[in-house]
C-alpha cells in the first residue's frame, strides 16, 4: 500500500469538477426501468484537477496542492521504470539522437523514454536540462509541476469511481463487487499516456474497487495484474483527435484571435479580456500571438486552474467573462468538430472502436475483444508491452477510458450536445447498452436492418437492443434517433434503438483506405513534434 487514506472527502464548494446525478430511487426508476436490462456500459473520463500548463498570468502563485499527488506520482514512475531521484537525473541525449532517428528520444522534452511520453512531475524526474534537475526556492513536498494532477484531482476521480461503484456495481449488479483476482473477463481500461491521466484512472479504480483497510493501494506490478491498464503509442492514439491527419489538423494550425473576431462576441470577449486592468496587459499579448488550436484557452485554462483549487480570481475579473474565455476556447478548439468532416477524419476512427465494442456485446458469446484494440500496449513494471494472446480482454461490460476535455467534447457534440461551455474536470461521458426482450420494438427488424450502418460492420446487429448517451447528469438526443421508429417507445427520443445509432455515426465511420484517402498527404515542410 502507498498510504492510509480516508474515502474522498465530500465535494469542496468551489468544485469545479462535472456534476454527478444523485442516483435517487426516482432516477433510477426513470433512467433504468425494470424492463430494460444493461448489457454494457463505456465511459469516457477527463482526468481530475491539475496546475495550469503556463503560469504566464499568475507567476506569482504557489501551487502547493500536491502532497498525496506527488508520492503517488513516484510511485507510478517506478513501476513504468521511469524513476530517477532529484539529484539523480536522467542522462541528456546528444542532439543527434533527437526526433525520428531514435524512438526512445523524445523531441518535446529531450528525454530518454520507453516509447511513451509521460508528463513528469519535475521533482521526481529530471526532464532532461540542468534547471529541472533543482527545485525552485519555494518549492516543498507538495509543490506541483505545471499540468500535474493535484490532490484535489486525485480525490474528484475517486469520488468519480464510487459514484460508478453505486451505479454499477450496487443498484444495477453489471459488474462484481469483489475481485479475486484479474478484472480482464469484464472489464477494459485504457488510457492515453499522459501521467495525469493513467493517475487519475488509478484514483478511479480506488474508488470503484476501495479496500477493505482504507489503504490506497500502491500502482505497481499487483494492482496492474488485478486492473490491466492499456495505452498506446502517439501514432496509434484514437483518444485524441487524429492529428496525423493534415486534412483534420489544418482546421487548427496558425490560430489567429483576429480571425475568431470575425464573431461579434468573441470579438467582446476579447476587447474586454485586453481591459483588465490586472492581467489585460499580459492577455493582449497571448491572444495576439499564432497559436496552434486557440487564441483564448491559454487564459482560461491557467485562470481555471485558479478557481478549481479554490484560489481567487482577480478582482476585476467576474465569473461570466471567465465562462465566456471557455465559450471562446470551445469556438476555436472544437468548432472544427461540428462539421461532418471534422467529426469524420478527427474522430470517426475512435467511433469505430466504440461501435465495434458496442456490437460485439450483443453476441449470445462476446468472446475476445477484436481488432478495436490493436495497438493496444499493457502498462508494466519497467515500462510498456505488447499483450500476449491470453492477455487480450474479453468484450467487456463495463469499458472505461481515461482522456482529456478534447476527447468528450467532440464525442458529445457529435452525440447532439449544444452546449458551449468547455468540459470540466472529470468529465463523463457515458455510453449504454441495453437489451428490452418485453417491449414491442418500434419498427420491424427487416426495416430496422434496412438503415445505414458503418462499412465496417459486416454483419447485422440483433434486435431489441437500444443505446443511451449520458453527459455528467443529462441525458443526450443524438438528433437520427428523434426519427419516429428510431428510438424506444417507451424511453423517448434519449434512447436510440442501437441500428439508428449505428446509422447516426455512419457517416462519421471510413474505411482505413477511404480515410487515407481524404486526410491527403502531410506537406512535407510541416512535421508535428513527437
Amino acid at each position: 500500500m502507498i498510504w492510509k487514506k480516508e474515502p474522498a472527502p465530500p465535494r469542496p464548494e468551489f468544485s469545479e469538477a462535472a456534476p454527478l446525478p444523485a442516483l435517487t430511487p426516482q432516477y433510477m426508476r426513470e433512467m433504468y426501468p425494470d424492463y430494460l436490462q444493461l448489457v454494457q456500459a463505456q465511459v469516457f473520463f477527463r482526468h481530475g484537477e491539475r496546475t495550469p500548463i503556463t503560469t504566464r498570468l499568475t507567476s506569482n502563485t504557489t501551487w502547493d496542492f500536491c502532497h498525496h499527488a506527488n508520492y503517488l506520482h513516484s510511485e507510478f514512475m517506478k513501476a513504468i521504470g521511469q524513476f530517477a531521484p532529484l539529484h539523480e537525473g536522467l542522462p541528456i541525449p546528444s542532439p543527434e539522437h533527437l526526433g525520428q532517428k531514435n524512438p526512445r528520444y523524445s523531441k518535446r522534452t529531450a528525454t530518454l523514454k520507453s516509447g511513451l511520453e509521460y508528463e513528469p512531475a519535475q521533482w521526481s524526474v529530471r526532464l532532461g536540462s540542468a534547471e529541472a534537475s533543482k527545485p525552485a526556492d519555494n518549492w516543498t513536498s507538495a509543490t506541483c509541476a505545471l499540468g500535474q494532477l493535484t490532490d484535489i484531482g486525485l480525490d474528484t476521480l475517486q469520488r468519480t469511481g464510487s459514484h460508478l461503484r453505486a451505479l454499477y456495481v450496487d443498484r444495477l449488479h453489471l459488474i462484481p463487487p469483489g475481485l479475486q483476482s484479474s478484472a480482464r473477463n469484464w472489464l477494459y481500461v485504457r488510457t492515453t499516456d499522459y501521467s495525469r491521466v493513467i493517475q487519475s484512472t488509478h484514483a478511479l479504480l480506488v474508488g470503484l474497487y476501495p479496500t477493505q483497510n482504507g489503504s490506497w493501494p500502491a500502482f505497481n506490478a499487483d494492482f496492474l495484474q488485478k486492473f490491466p491498464i492499456h495505452t498506446r503509442l502517439h501514432s496509434n492514439e484514437t483518444l485524441h483527435g487524429n492529428f496525423g491527419c493534415f486534412n483534420f489538423i489544418r482546421h487548427f494550425m496558425d490560430a489567429r484571435s483576429r480571425d475568431a473576431r470575425r464573431l461579434k462576441w468573441i470579438d467582446d470577449v476579447y476587447r474586454q479580456t485586453a481591459q483588465l486592468s490586472s492581467l489585460g496587459a499580459t492577455a493582449r499579448t497571448i491572444m495576439d500571438k499564432t497559436q496552434f488550436g486557440s487564441n483564448f484557452h491559454p487564459i482560461f485554462d491557467e485562470l481555471m486552474a485558479l478557481t478549481a483549487h479554490g484560489l481567487p480570481l482577480p478582482s476585476d475579473l467576474e465569473r461570466s467573462h471567465l465562462d465566456n474565455l471557455g465559450k471562446a476556447s470551445t469556438h476555436q478548439w472544437v468548432g472544427p468538430v461540428n462539421t461532418l468532416e471534422g467529426q469524420r477524419l478527427g474522430f470517426g476512427r475512435l467511433l469505430n472502436e466504440i461501435v465495434m465494442t458496442m456490437t460485439q456485446a450483443t453476441r449470445p458469446e462476446p468472446g475476445r475483444i477484436g481488432s478495436q484494440s490493436n495497438g493496444d500496449l499493457l502498462l508494466a513494471p519497467g515500462g510498456i508491452s505488447a499483450p500476449r494472446a491470453d492477455q487480450v480482454p474479453q468484450v467487456p461490460r463495463l469499458a472505461l477510458y481515461g482522456c482529456h476535455d478534447l476527447t468528450v467534447a467532440p464525442l458529445a457534440i457529435i452525440m447532439g450536445d449544444t452546449d458551449q461551455l468547455w468540459h470540466p474536470f472529470a468529465t463523463m461521458l457515458t455510453f449504454e447498452l441495453f437489451r428490452d426482450d418485453k417491449t414491442p420494438a418500434p419498427l420491424s427488424n427487416q426495416r430496422q436492418q434496412e438503415l445505414p450502418r458503418p462499412p465496417t460492420l459486416d454483419a447485422p446487429v440483433p434486435p431489441n437492443h437500444y443505446v443511451q448517451v449520458r453527459l455528467n447528469d443529462r441525458v443526450l438526443e443524438p438528433p437520427t434517433c428523434q426519427a419516429f421508429g428510431k428510438h424506444h417507445p417507451r424511453m423517448g427520443p434519449s434512447m436510440c434503438t442501437l441500428e439508428a445509432f449505428l446509422e447516426h455515426v455512419s457517416p462519421i465511420i471510413a474505411t482505413e483506405k477511404e480515410l487515407a484517402a481524404e486526410c491527403g498527404e502531410m506537406p512535407k515542410s510541416f512535421q508535428m513534434e513527437d
